[in-house]
């Protein structure tokens, strides 16, 4: 939808929508793309104990941050799709959450050697730079909601949904942070995928204690 449809206060800065959601797919397309090509074998001089070591942290490493990263894009075309202006705020919001998403294929680098290593400092860094995409992917979120007036267009349950798909990754990367610390770095990746579990059980909560009273948009 054009940013124009919707009026706007004088002297705001109004962006076209489409081309905010072109540039964000881009840069989303190009760090998974750049999460193969980071992907080397061994050189000829490394053990095969060694080698065996290094291949199996390298796709673990892949294959957690194409998971994650594949995350995002979903969220993030979720959050796009109930945007219909989008002003000088929700362009930075999405610049800062692109920045951390082009640190991907570097973070994910760090991960593998992090591995390999079992070095704490960089497994630490690379559950931050997911926690920061998670932040400001949910800060965005909270704007939307307030910027498109969600809870008179979706309803209250539907934006408790919408906003608990937010909160529940931050929570999640915020304690593989810690974690990192106590955790060997080749676990510590598991912890991303309760992400999948407690998106369910949330989302049932969330639907099951819904009542008539809860529906209204001005509770």
């Amino acid at each position: 939808m054009s940013s124009s449809a919707t009026p706007a206060t004088p002297g705001t800065d109004l962006f076209p929508h489409e081309r905010v959601v072109f540039f964000s797919d881009a840069v989303f397309a190009i760090a998974i793309t750049l999460l193969a090509i980071e992907l080397k074998l061994p050189g000829h001089d490394t053990t095969d104990a060694a080698a065996a070591v290094e291949i199996t942290a390298t796709f673990i490493a892949y294959f957690v941050s194409f998971m994650v990263t594949g995350v995002f894009w979903t969220s993030h075309m979720l959050t796009w799709k109930h945007v219909t202006r989008v002003n000088g705020g929700m362009v930075w919001l999405t610049l800062m959450q692109l920045m951390f998403v082009a640190l991907m294929p570097f973070a994910t680098r760090e991960y593998s050697l992090a591995i390999v290593a079992n070095d704490p400092w960089r497994s630490a860094m690379y559950a931050a730079v997911l926690m920061m995409i998670s932040f400001f992917s949910l800060r965005t979120r909270l704007k939307v909601v307030r910027q498109e007036d969600l809870r008179d267009k979706i309803g209250f349950i539907e934006t408790r949904w919408f906003i608990a798909r937010g909160v529940i990754p931050l929570c999640i990367f915020a304690v593989m942070v810690p974690l990192a610390f106590v955790v060997p770095p080749k676990w510590i990746a598991l912890v991303f995928f309760l992400i999948f579990p407690l998106l369910k059980i949330v989302r049932r909560r969330i639907f099951q204690s819904s009542t008539p009273a809860l529906e209204s948009p001005h509770d």
